[in-house]
């Protein structure tokens, strides 16, 4: 099986996290991920925003202050979790949190930490009274917290916070995306995109660690997010077409940044090597064998032709703000990766089949005029390649893969596992309307 970088680095995360108690070395954790000591540690750092030993630490704390707030003696905790003495343990700890463990206890209940997984958004469980004590590194404790819903679908962000009327709290359980939010919206502050820009706490850091939480506060931007299910049921073809050129305009700003601020994202192993075995081992949706055949002879021949570039990864309406009537802004960098560019406006366009789908006669050919509309505002700033207009119905048809993959293997996604798969399976009746002309 082919594993991409987050792919491998993730299997070393898992491994330190069943062996915490034992002596773990950069030379065992580079040769399971099949690259040199050197490699590794610089795509570690990438992948996680902190260094190995760093990281390794800080879960080693934080496991160990959870045990000790359960009962558990200090010195014998400390040693079992590797360090030599109590007071090496106490070093480290006030080094990491910026205080005695008693001093830690006191003042905080530990939780168990929380589940690392590079490519997915866990849920961090965080009340009004936490999210007010993180806001403390800013002098914004006193502000009022809300919800963020995503207009299309109408869920909640399950990471960001309404603070009063002109933020927003990004929090995570890694420094990673966080980082690579501040760099990216700090890269593109001279370009004509504006972004959700990060502001420095009272200590001057964009980046505040509190406990195992990690955030950034962000000025909201002005406007507001277009509607994709009002979008949809008007057939807005003029907004679809303004969506479009917003993303080719971001990534002729995001084209000028070097590739290793992200994590590279292989799209076409991803779907070859997991998403078809996923489908197939947890859903009860069976693709034809001959599709996936046609995928990875037409596909493949494709792939390495089509230009690559800094995507924002994540291209949903949601991410997107219109201020007196243009699109002027784009925010959440958090998963952006390296990767072809193609992606995001496909993914932009499929987003919005997503969200209004309905498994009837003419939701599919609705949707039509409106993604060749998005493919046609892109084109209009990028200029596809000629590979690129052959290959957008197969990166269509990645993104419905990987994410009925991907929510097949969370429980609480189950719906858009079932919903994505139906669309998978009537996309592949439309393939040729998926086309662009020449």
């Amino acid at each position: 099986m082919v594993l991409d970088n987050l792919d491998r680095v993730q299997l070393t995360l898992d491994y330190m996290e069943q062996n915490l108690k034992t002596e773990i070395q950069v030379r065992e954790l580079s040769r399971m991920a099949g690259y040199s000591e050197v490699y590794y540690s610089e795509l570690f750092k990438k992948a996680t925003g902190m260094p190995l030993g760093q990281y390794l630490t800080r879960r080693k704390l934080a496991h160990a202050i959870c045990e000790i707030a359960a009962g558990r003696r200090m010195l014998e905790t400390a040693l079992e979790y590797g360090f030599d003495t109590y007071a090496g343990f106490y070093r480290a700890f006030c080094r990491e949190y910026g205080c005695s463990p008693a001093a830690y206890l006191k003042d905080h209940t530990p939780v168990r930490p929380y589940r690392i997984h590079l490519k997915q958004e866990e849920k961090i469980m965080l009340s009004k009274k936490a999210i007010r004590g993180i806001l403390t590194h800013w002098g914004m404790e006193q502000e009022t917290v809300g919800e963020i819903y995503y207009g299309g679908s109408g869920r909640s962000s399950e990471n960001d916070f309404q603070v009063g009327e002109e933020y927003v709290l990004k929090t995570s359980a890694l420094a990673g995306g966080l980082q690579r939010h501040i760099e990216i919206s700090q890269a593109l502050k001279e370009s004509d995109i504006h972004v959700s820009e990060p502001i420095p706490a009272k200590d001057g850091k964009l980046l505040v660690r509190d406990g195992e939480v990690y955030s950034i506060l962000c000025r909201r931007m002005k406007g507001n997010c277009p509607d994709s299910r009002k979008l949809f049921a008007q057939g807005d073809e003029e907004t679809a077409y303004r969506f479009g050129e917003i993303t080719g305009k971001l990534h002729l700003a995001l084209s000028r940044l070097e590739p290793d601020i992200c994590p590279e994202n292989h799209l076409y192993d991803s779907v070859r090597t997991q998403a078809f075995r996923e489908i197939q081992n947890q859903t009860g949706l069976r693709l034809p064998a001959s599709f996936e055949r046609e995928y990875a002879q037409n596909f493949g021949e494709l792939y390495e032709k089509l230009p690559k570039q800094v995507i924002h990864r994540n291209m949903n309406l949601s991410s997107i703000f219109v201020e007196e009537g243009r699109m002027t802004g784009v925010t959440d960098f958090e998963l952006s990766e390296y990767g072809i560019r193609l992606f995001d406006p496909c993914y932009a366009a499929t987003g919005i089949l997503t969200e209004n789908f309905e498994d009837r006669k003419g939701c599919i050919s609705g949707w039509l005029p409106l993604y060749r509309k998005i493919l046609k505002g892109y084109d209009d700033v990028v200029h596809l390649t000629q590979e690129e207009r052959k290959a957008v119905p197969y990166v269509v048809f990645s993104i419905q893969l990987i994410c009925t993959a991907y929510f097949s293997g969370k429980e609480k996604y189950k719906d858009l596992a079932e919903i994505n798969g139906c669309i998978l399976t009537r996309l592949m009746e439309y393939k040729e309307e998926l086309c662009l002309e020449e």
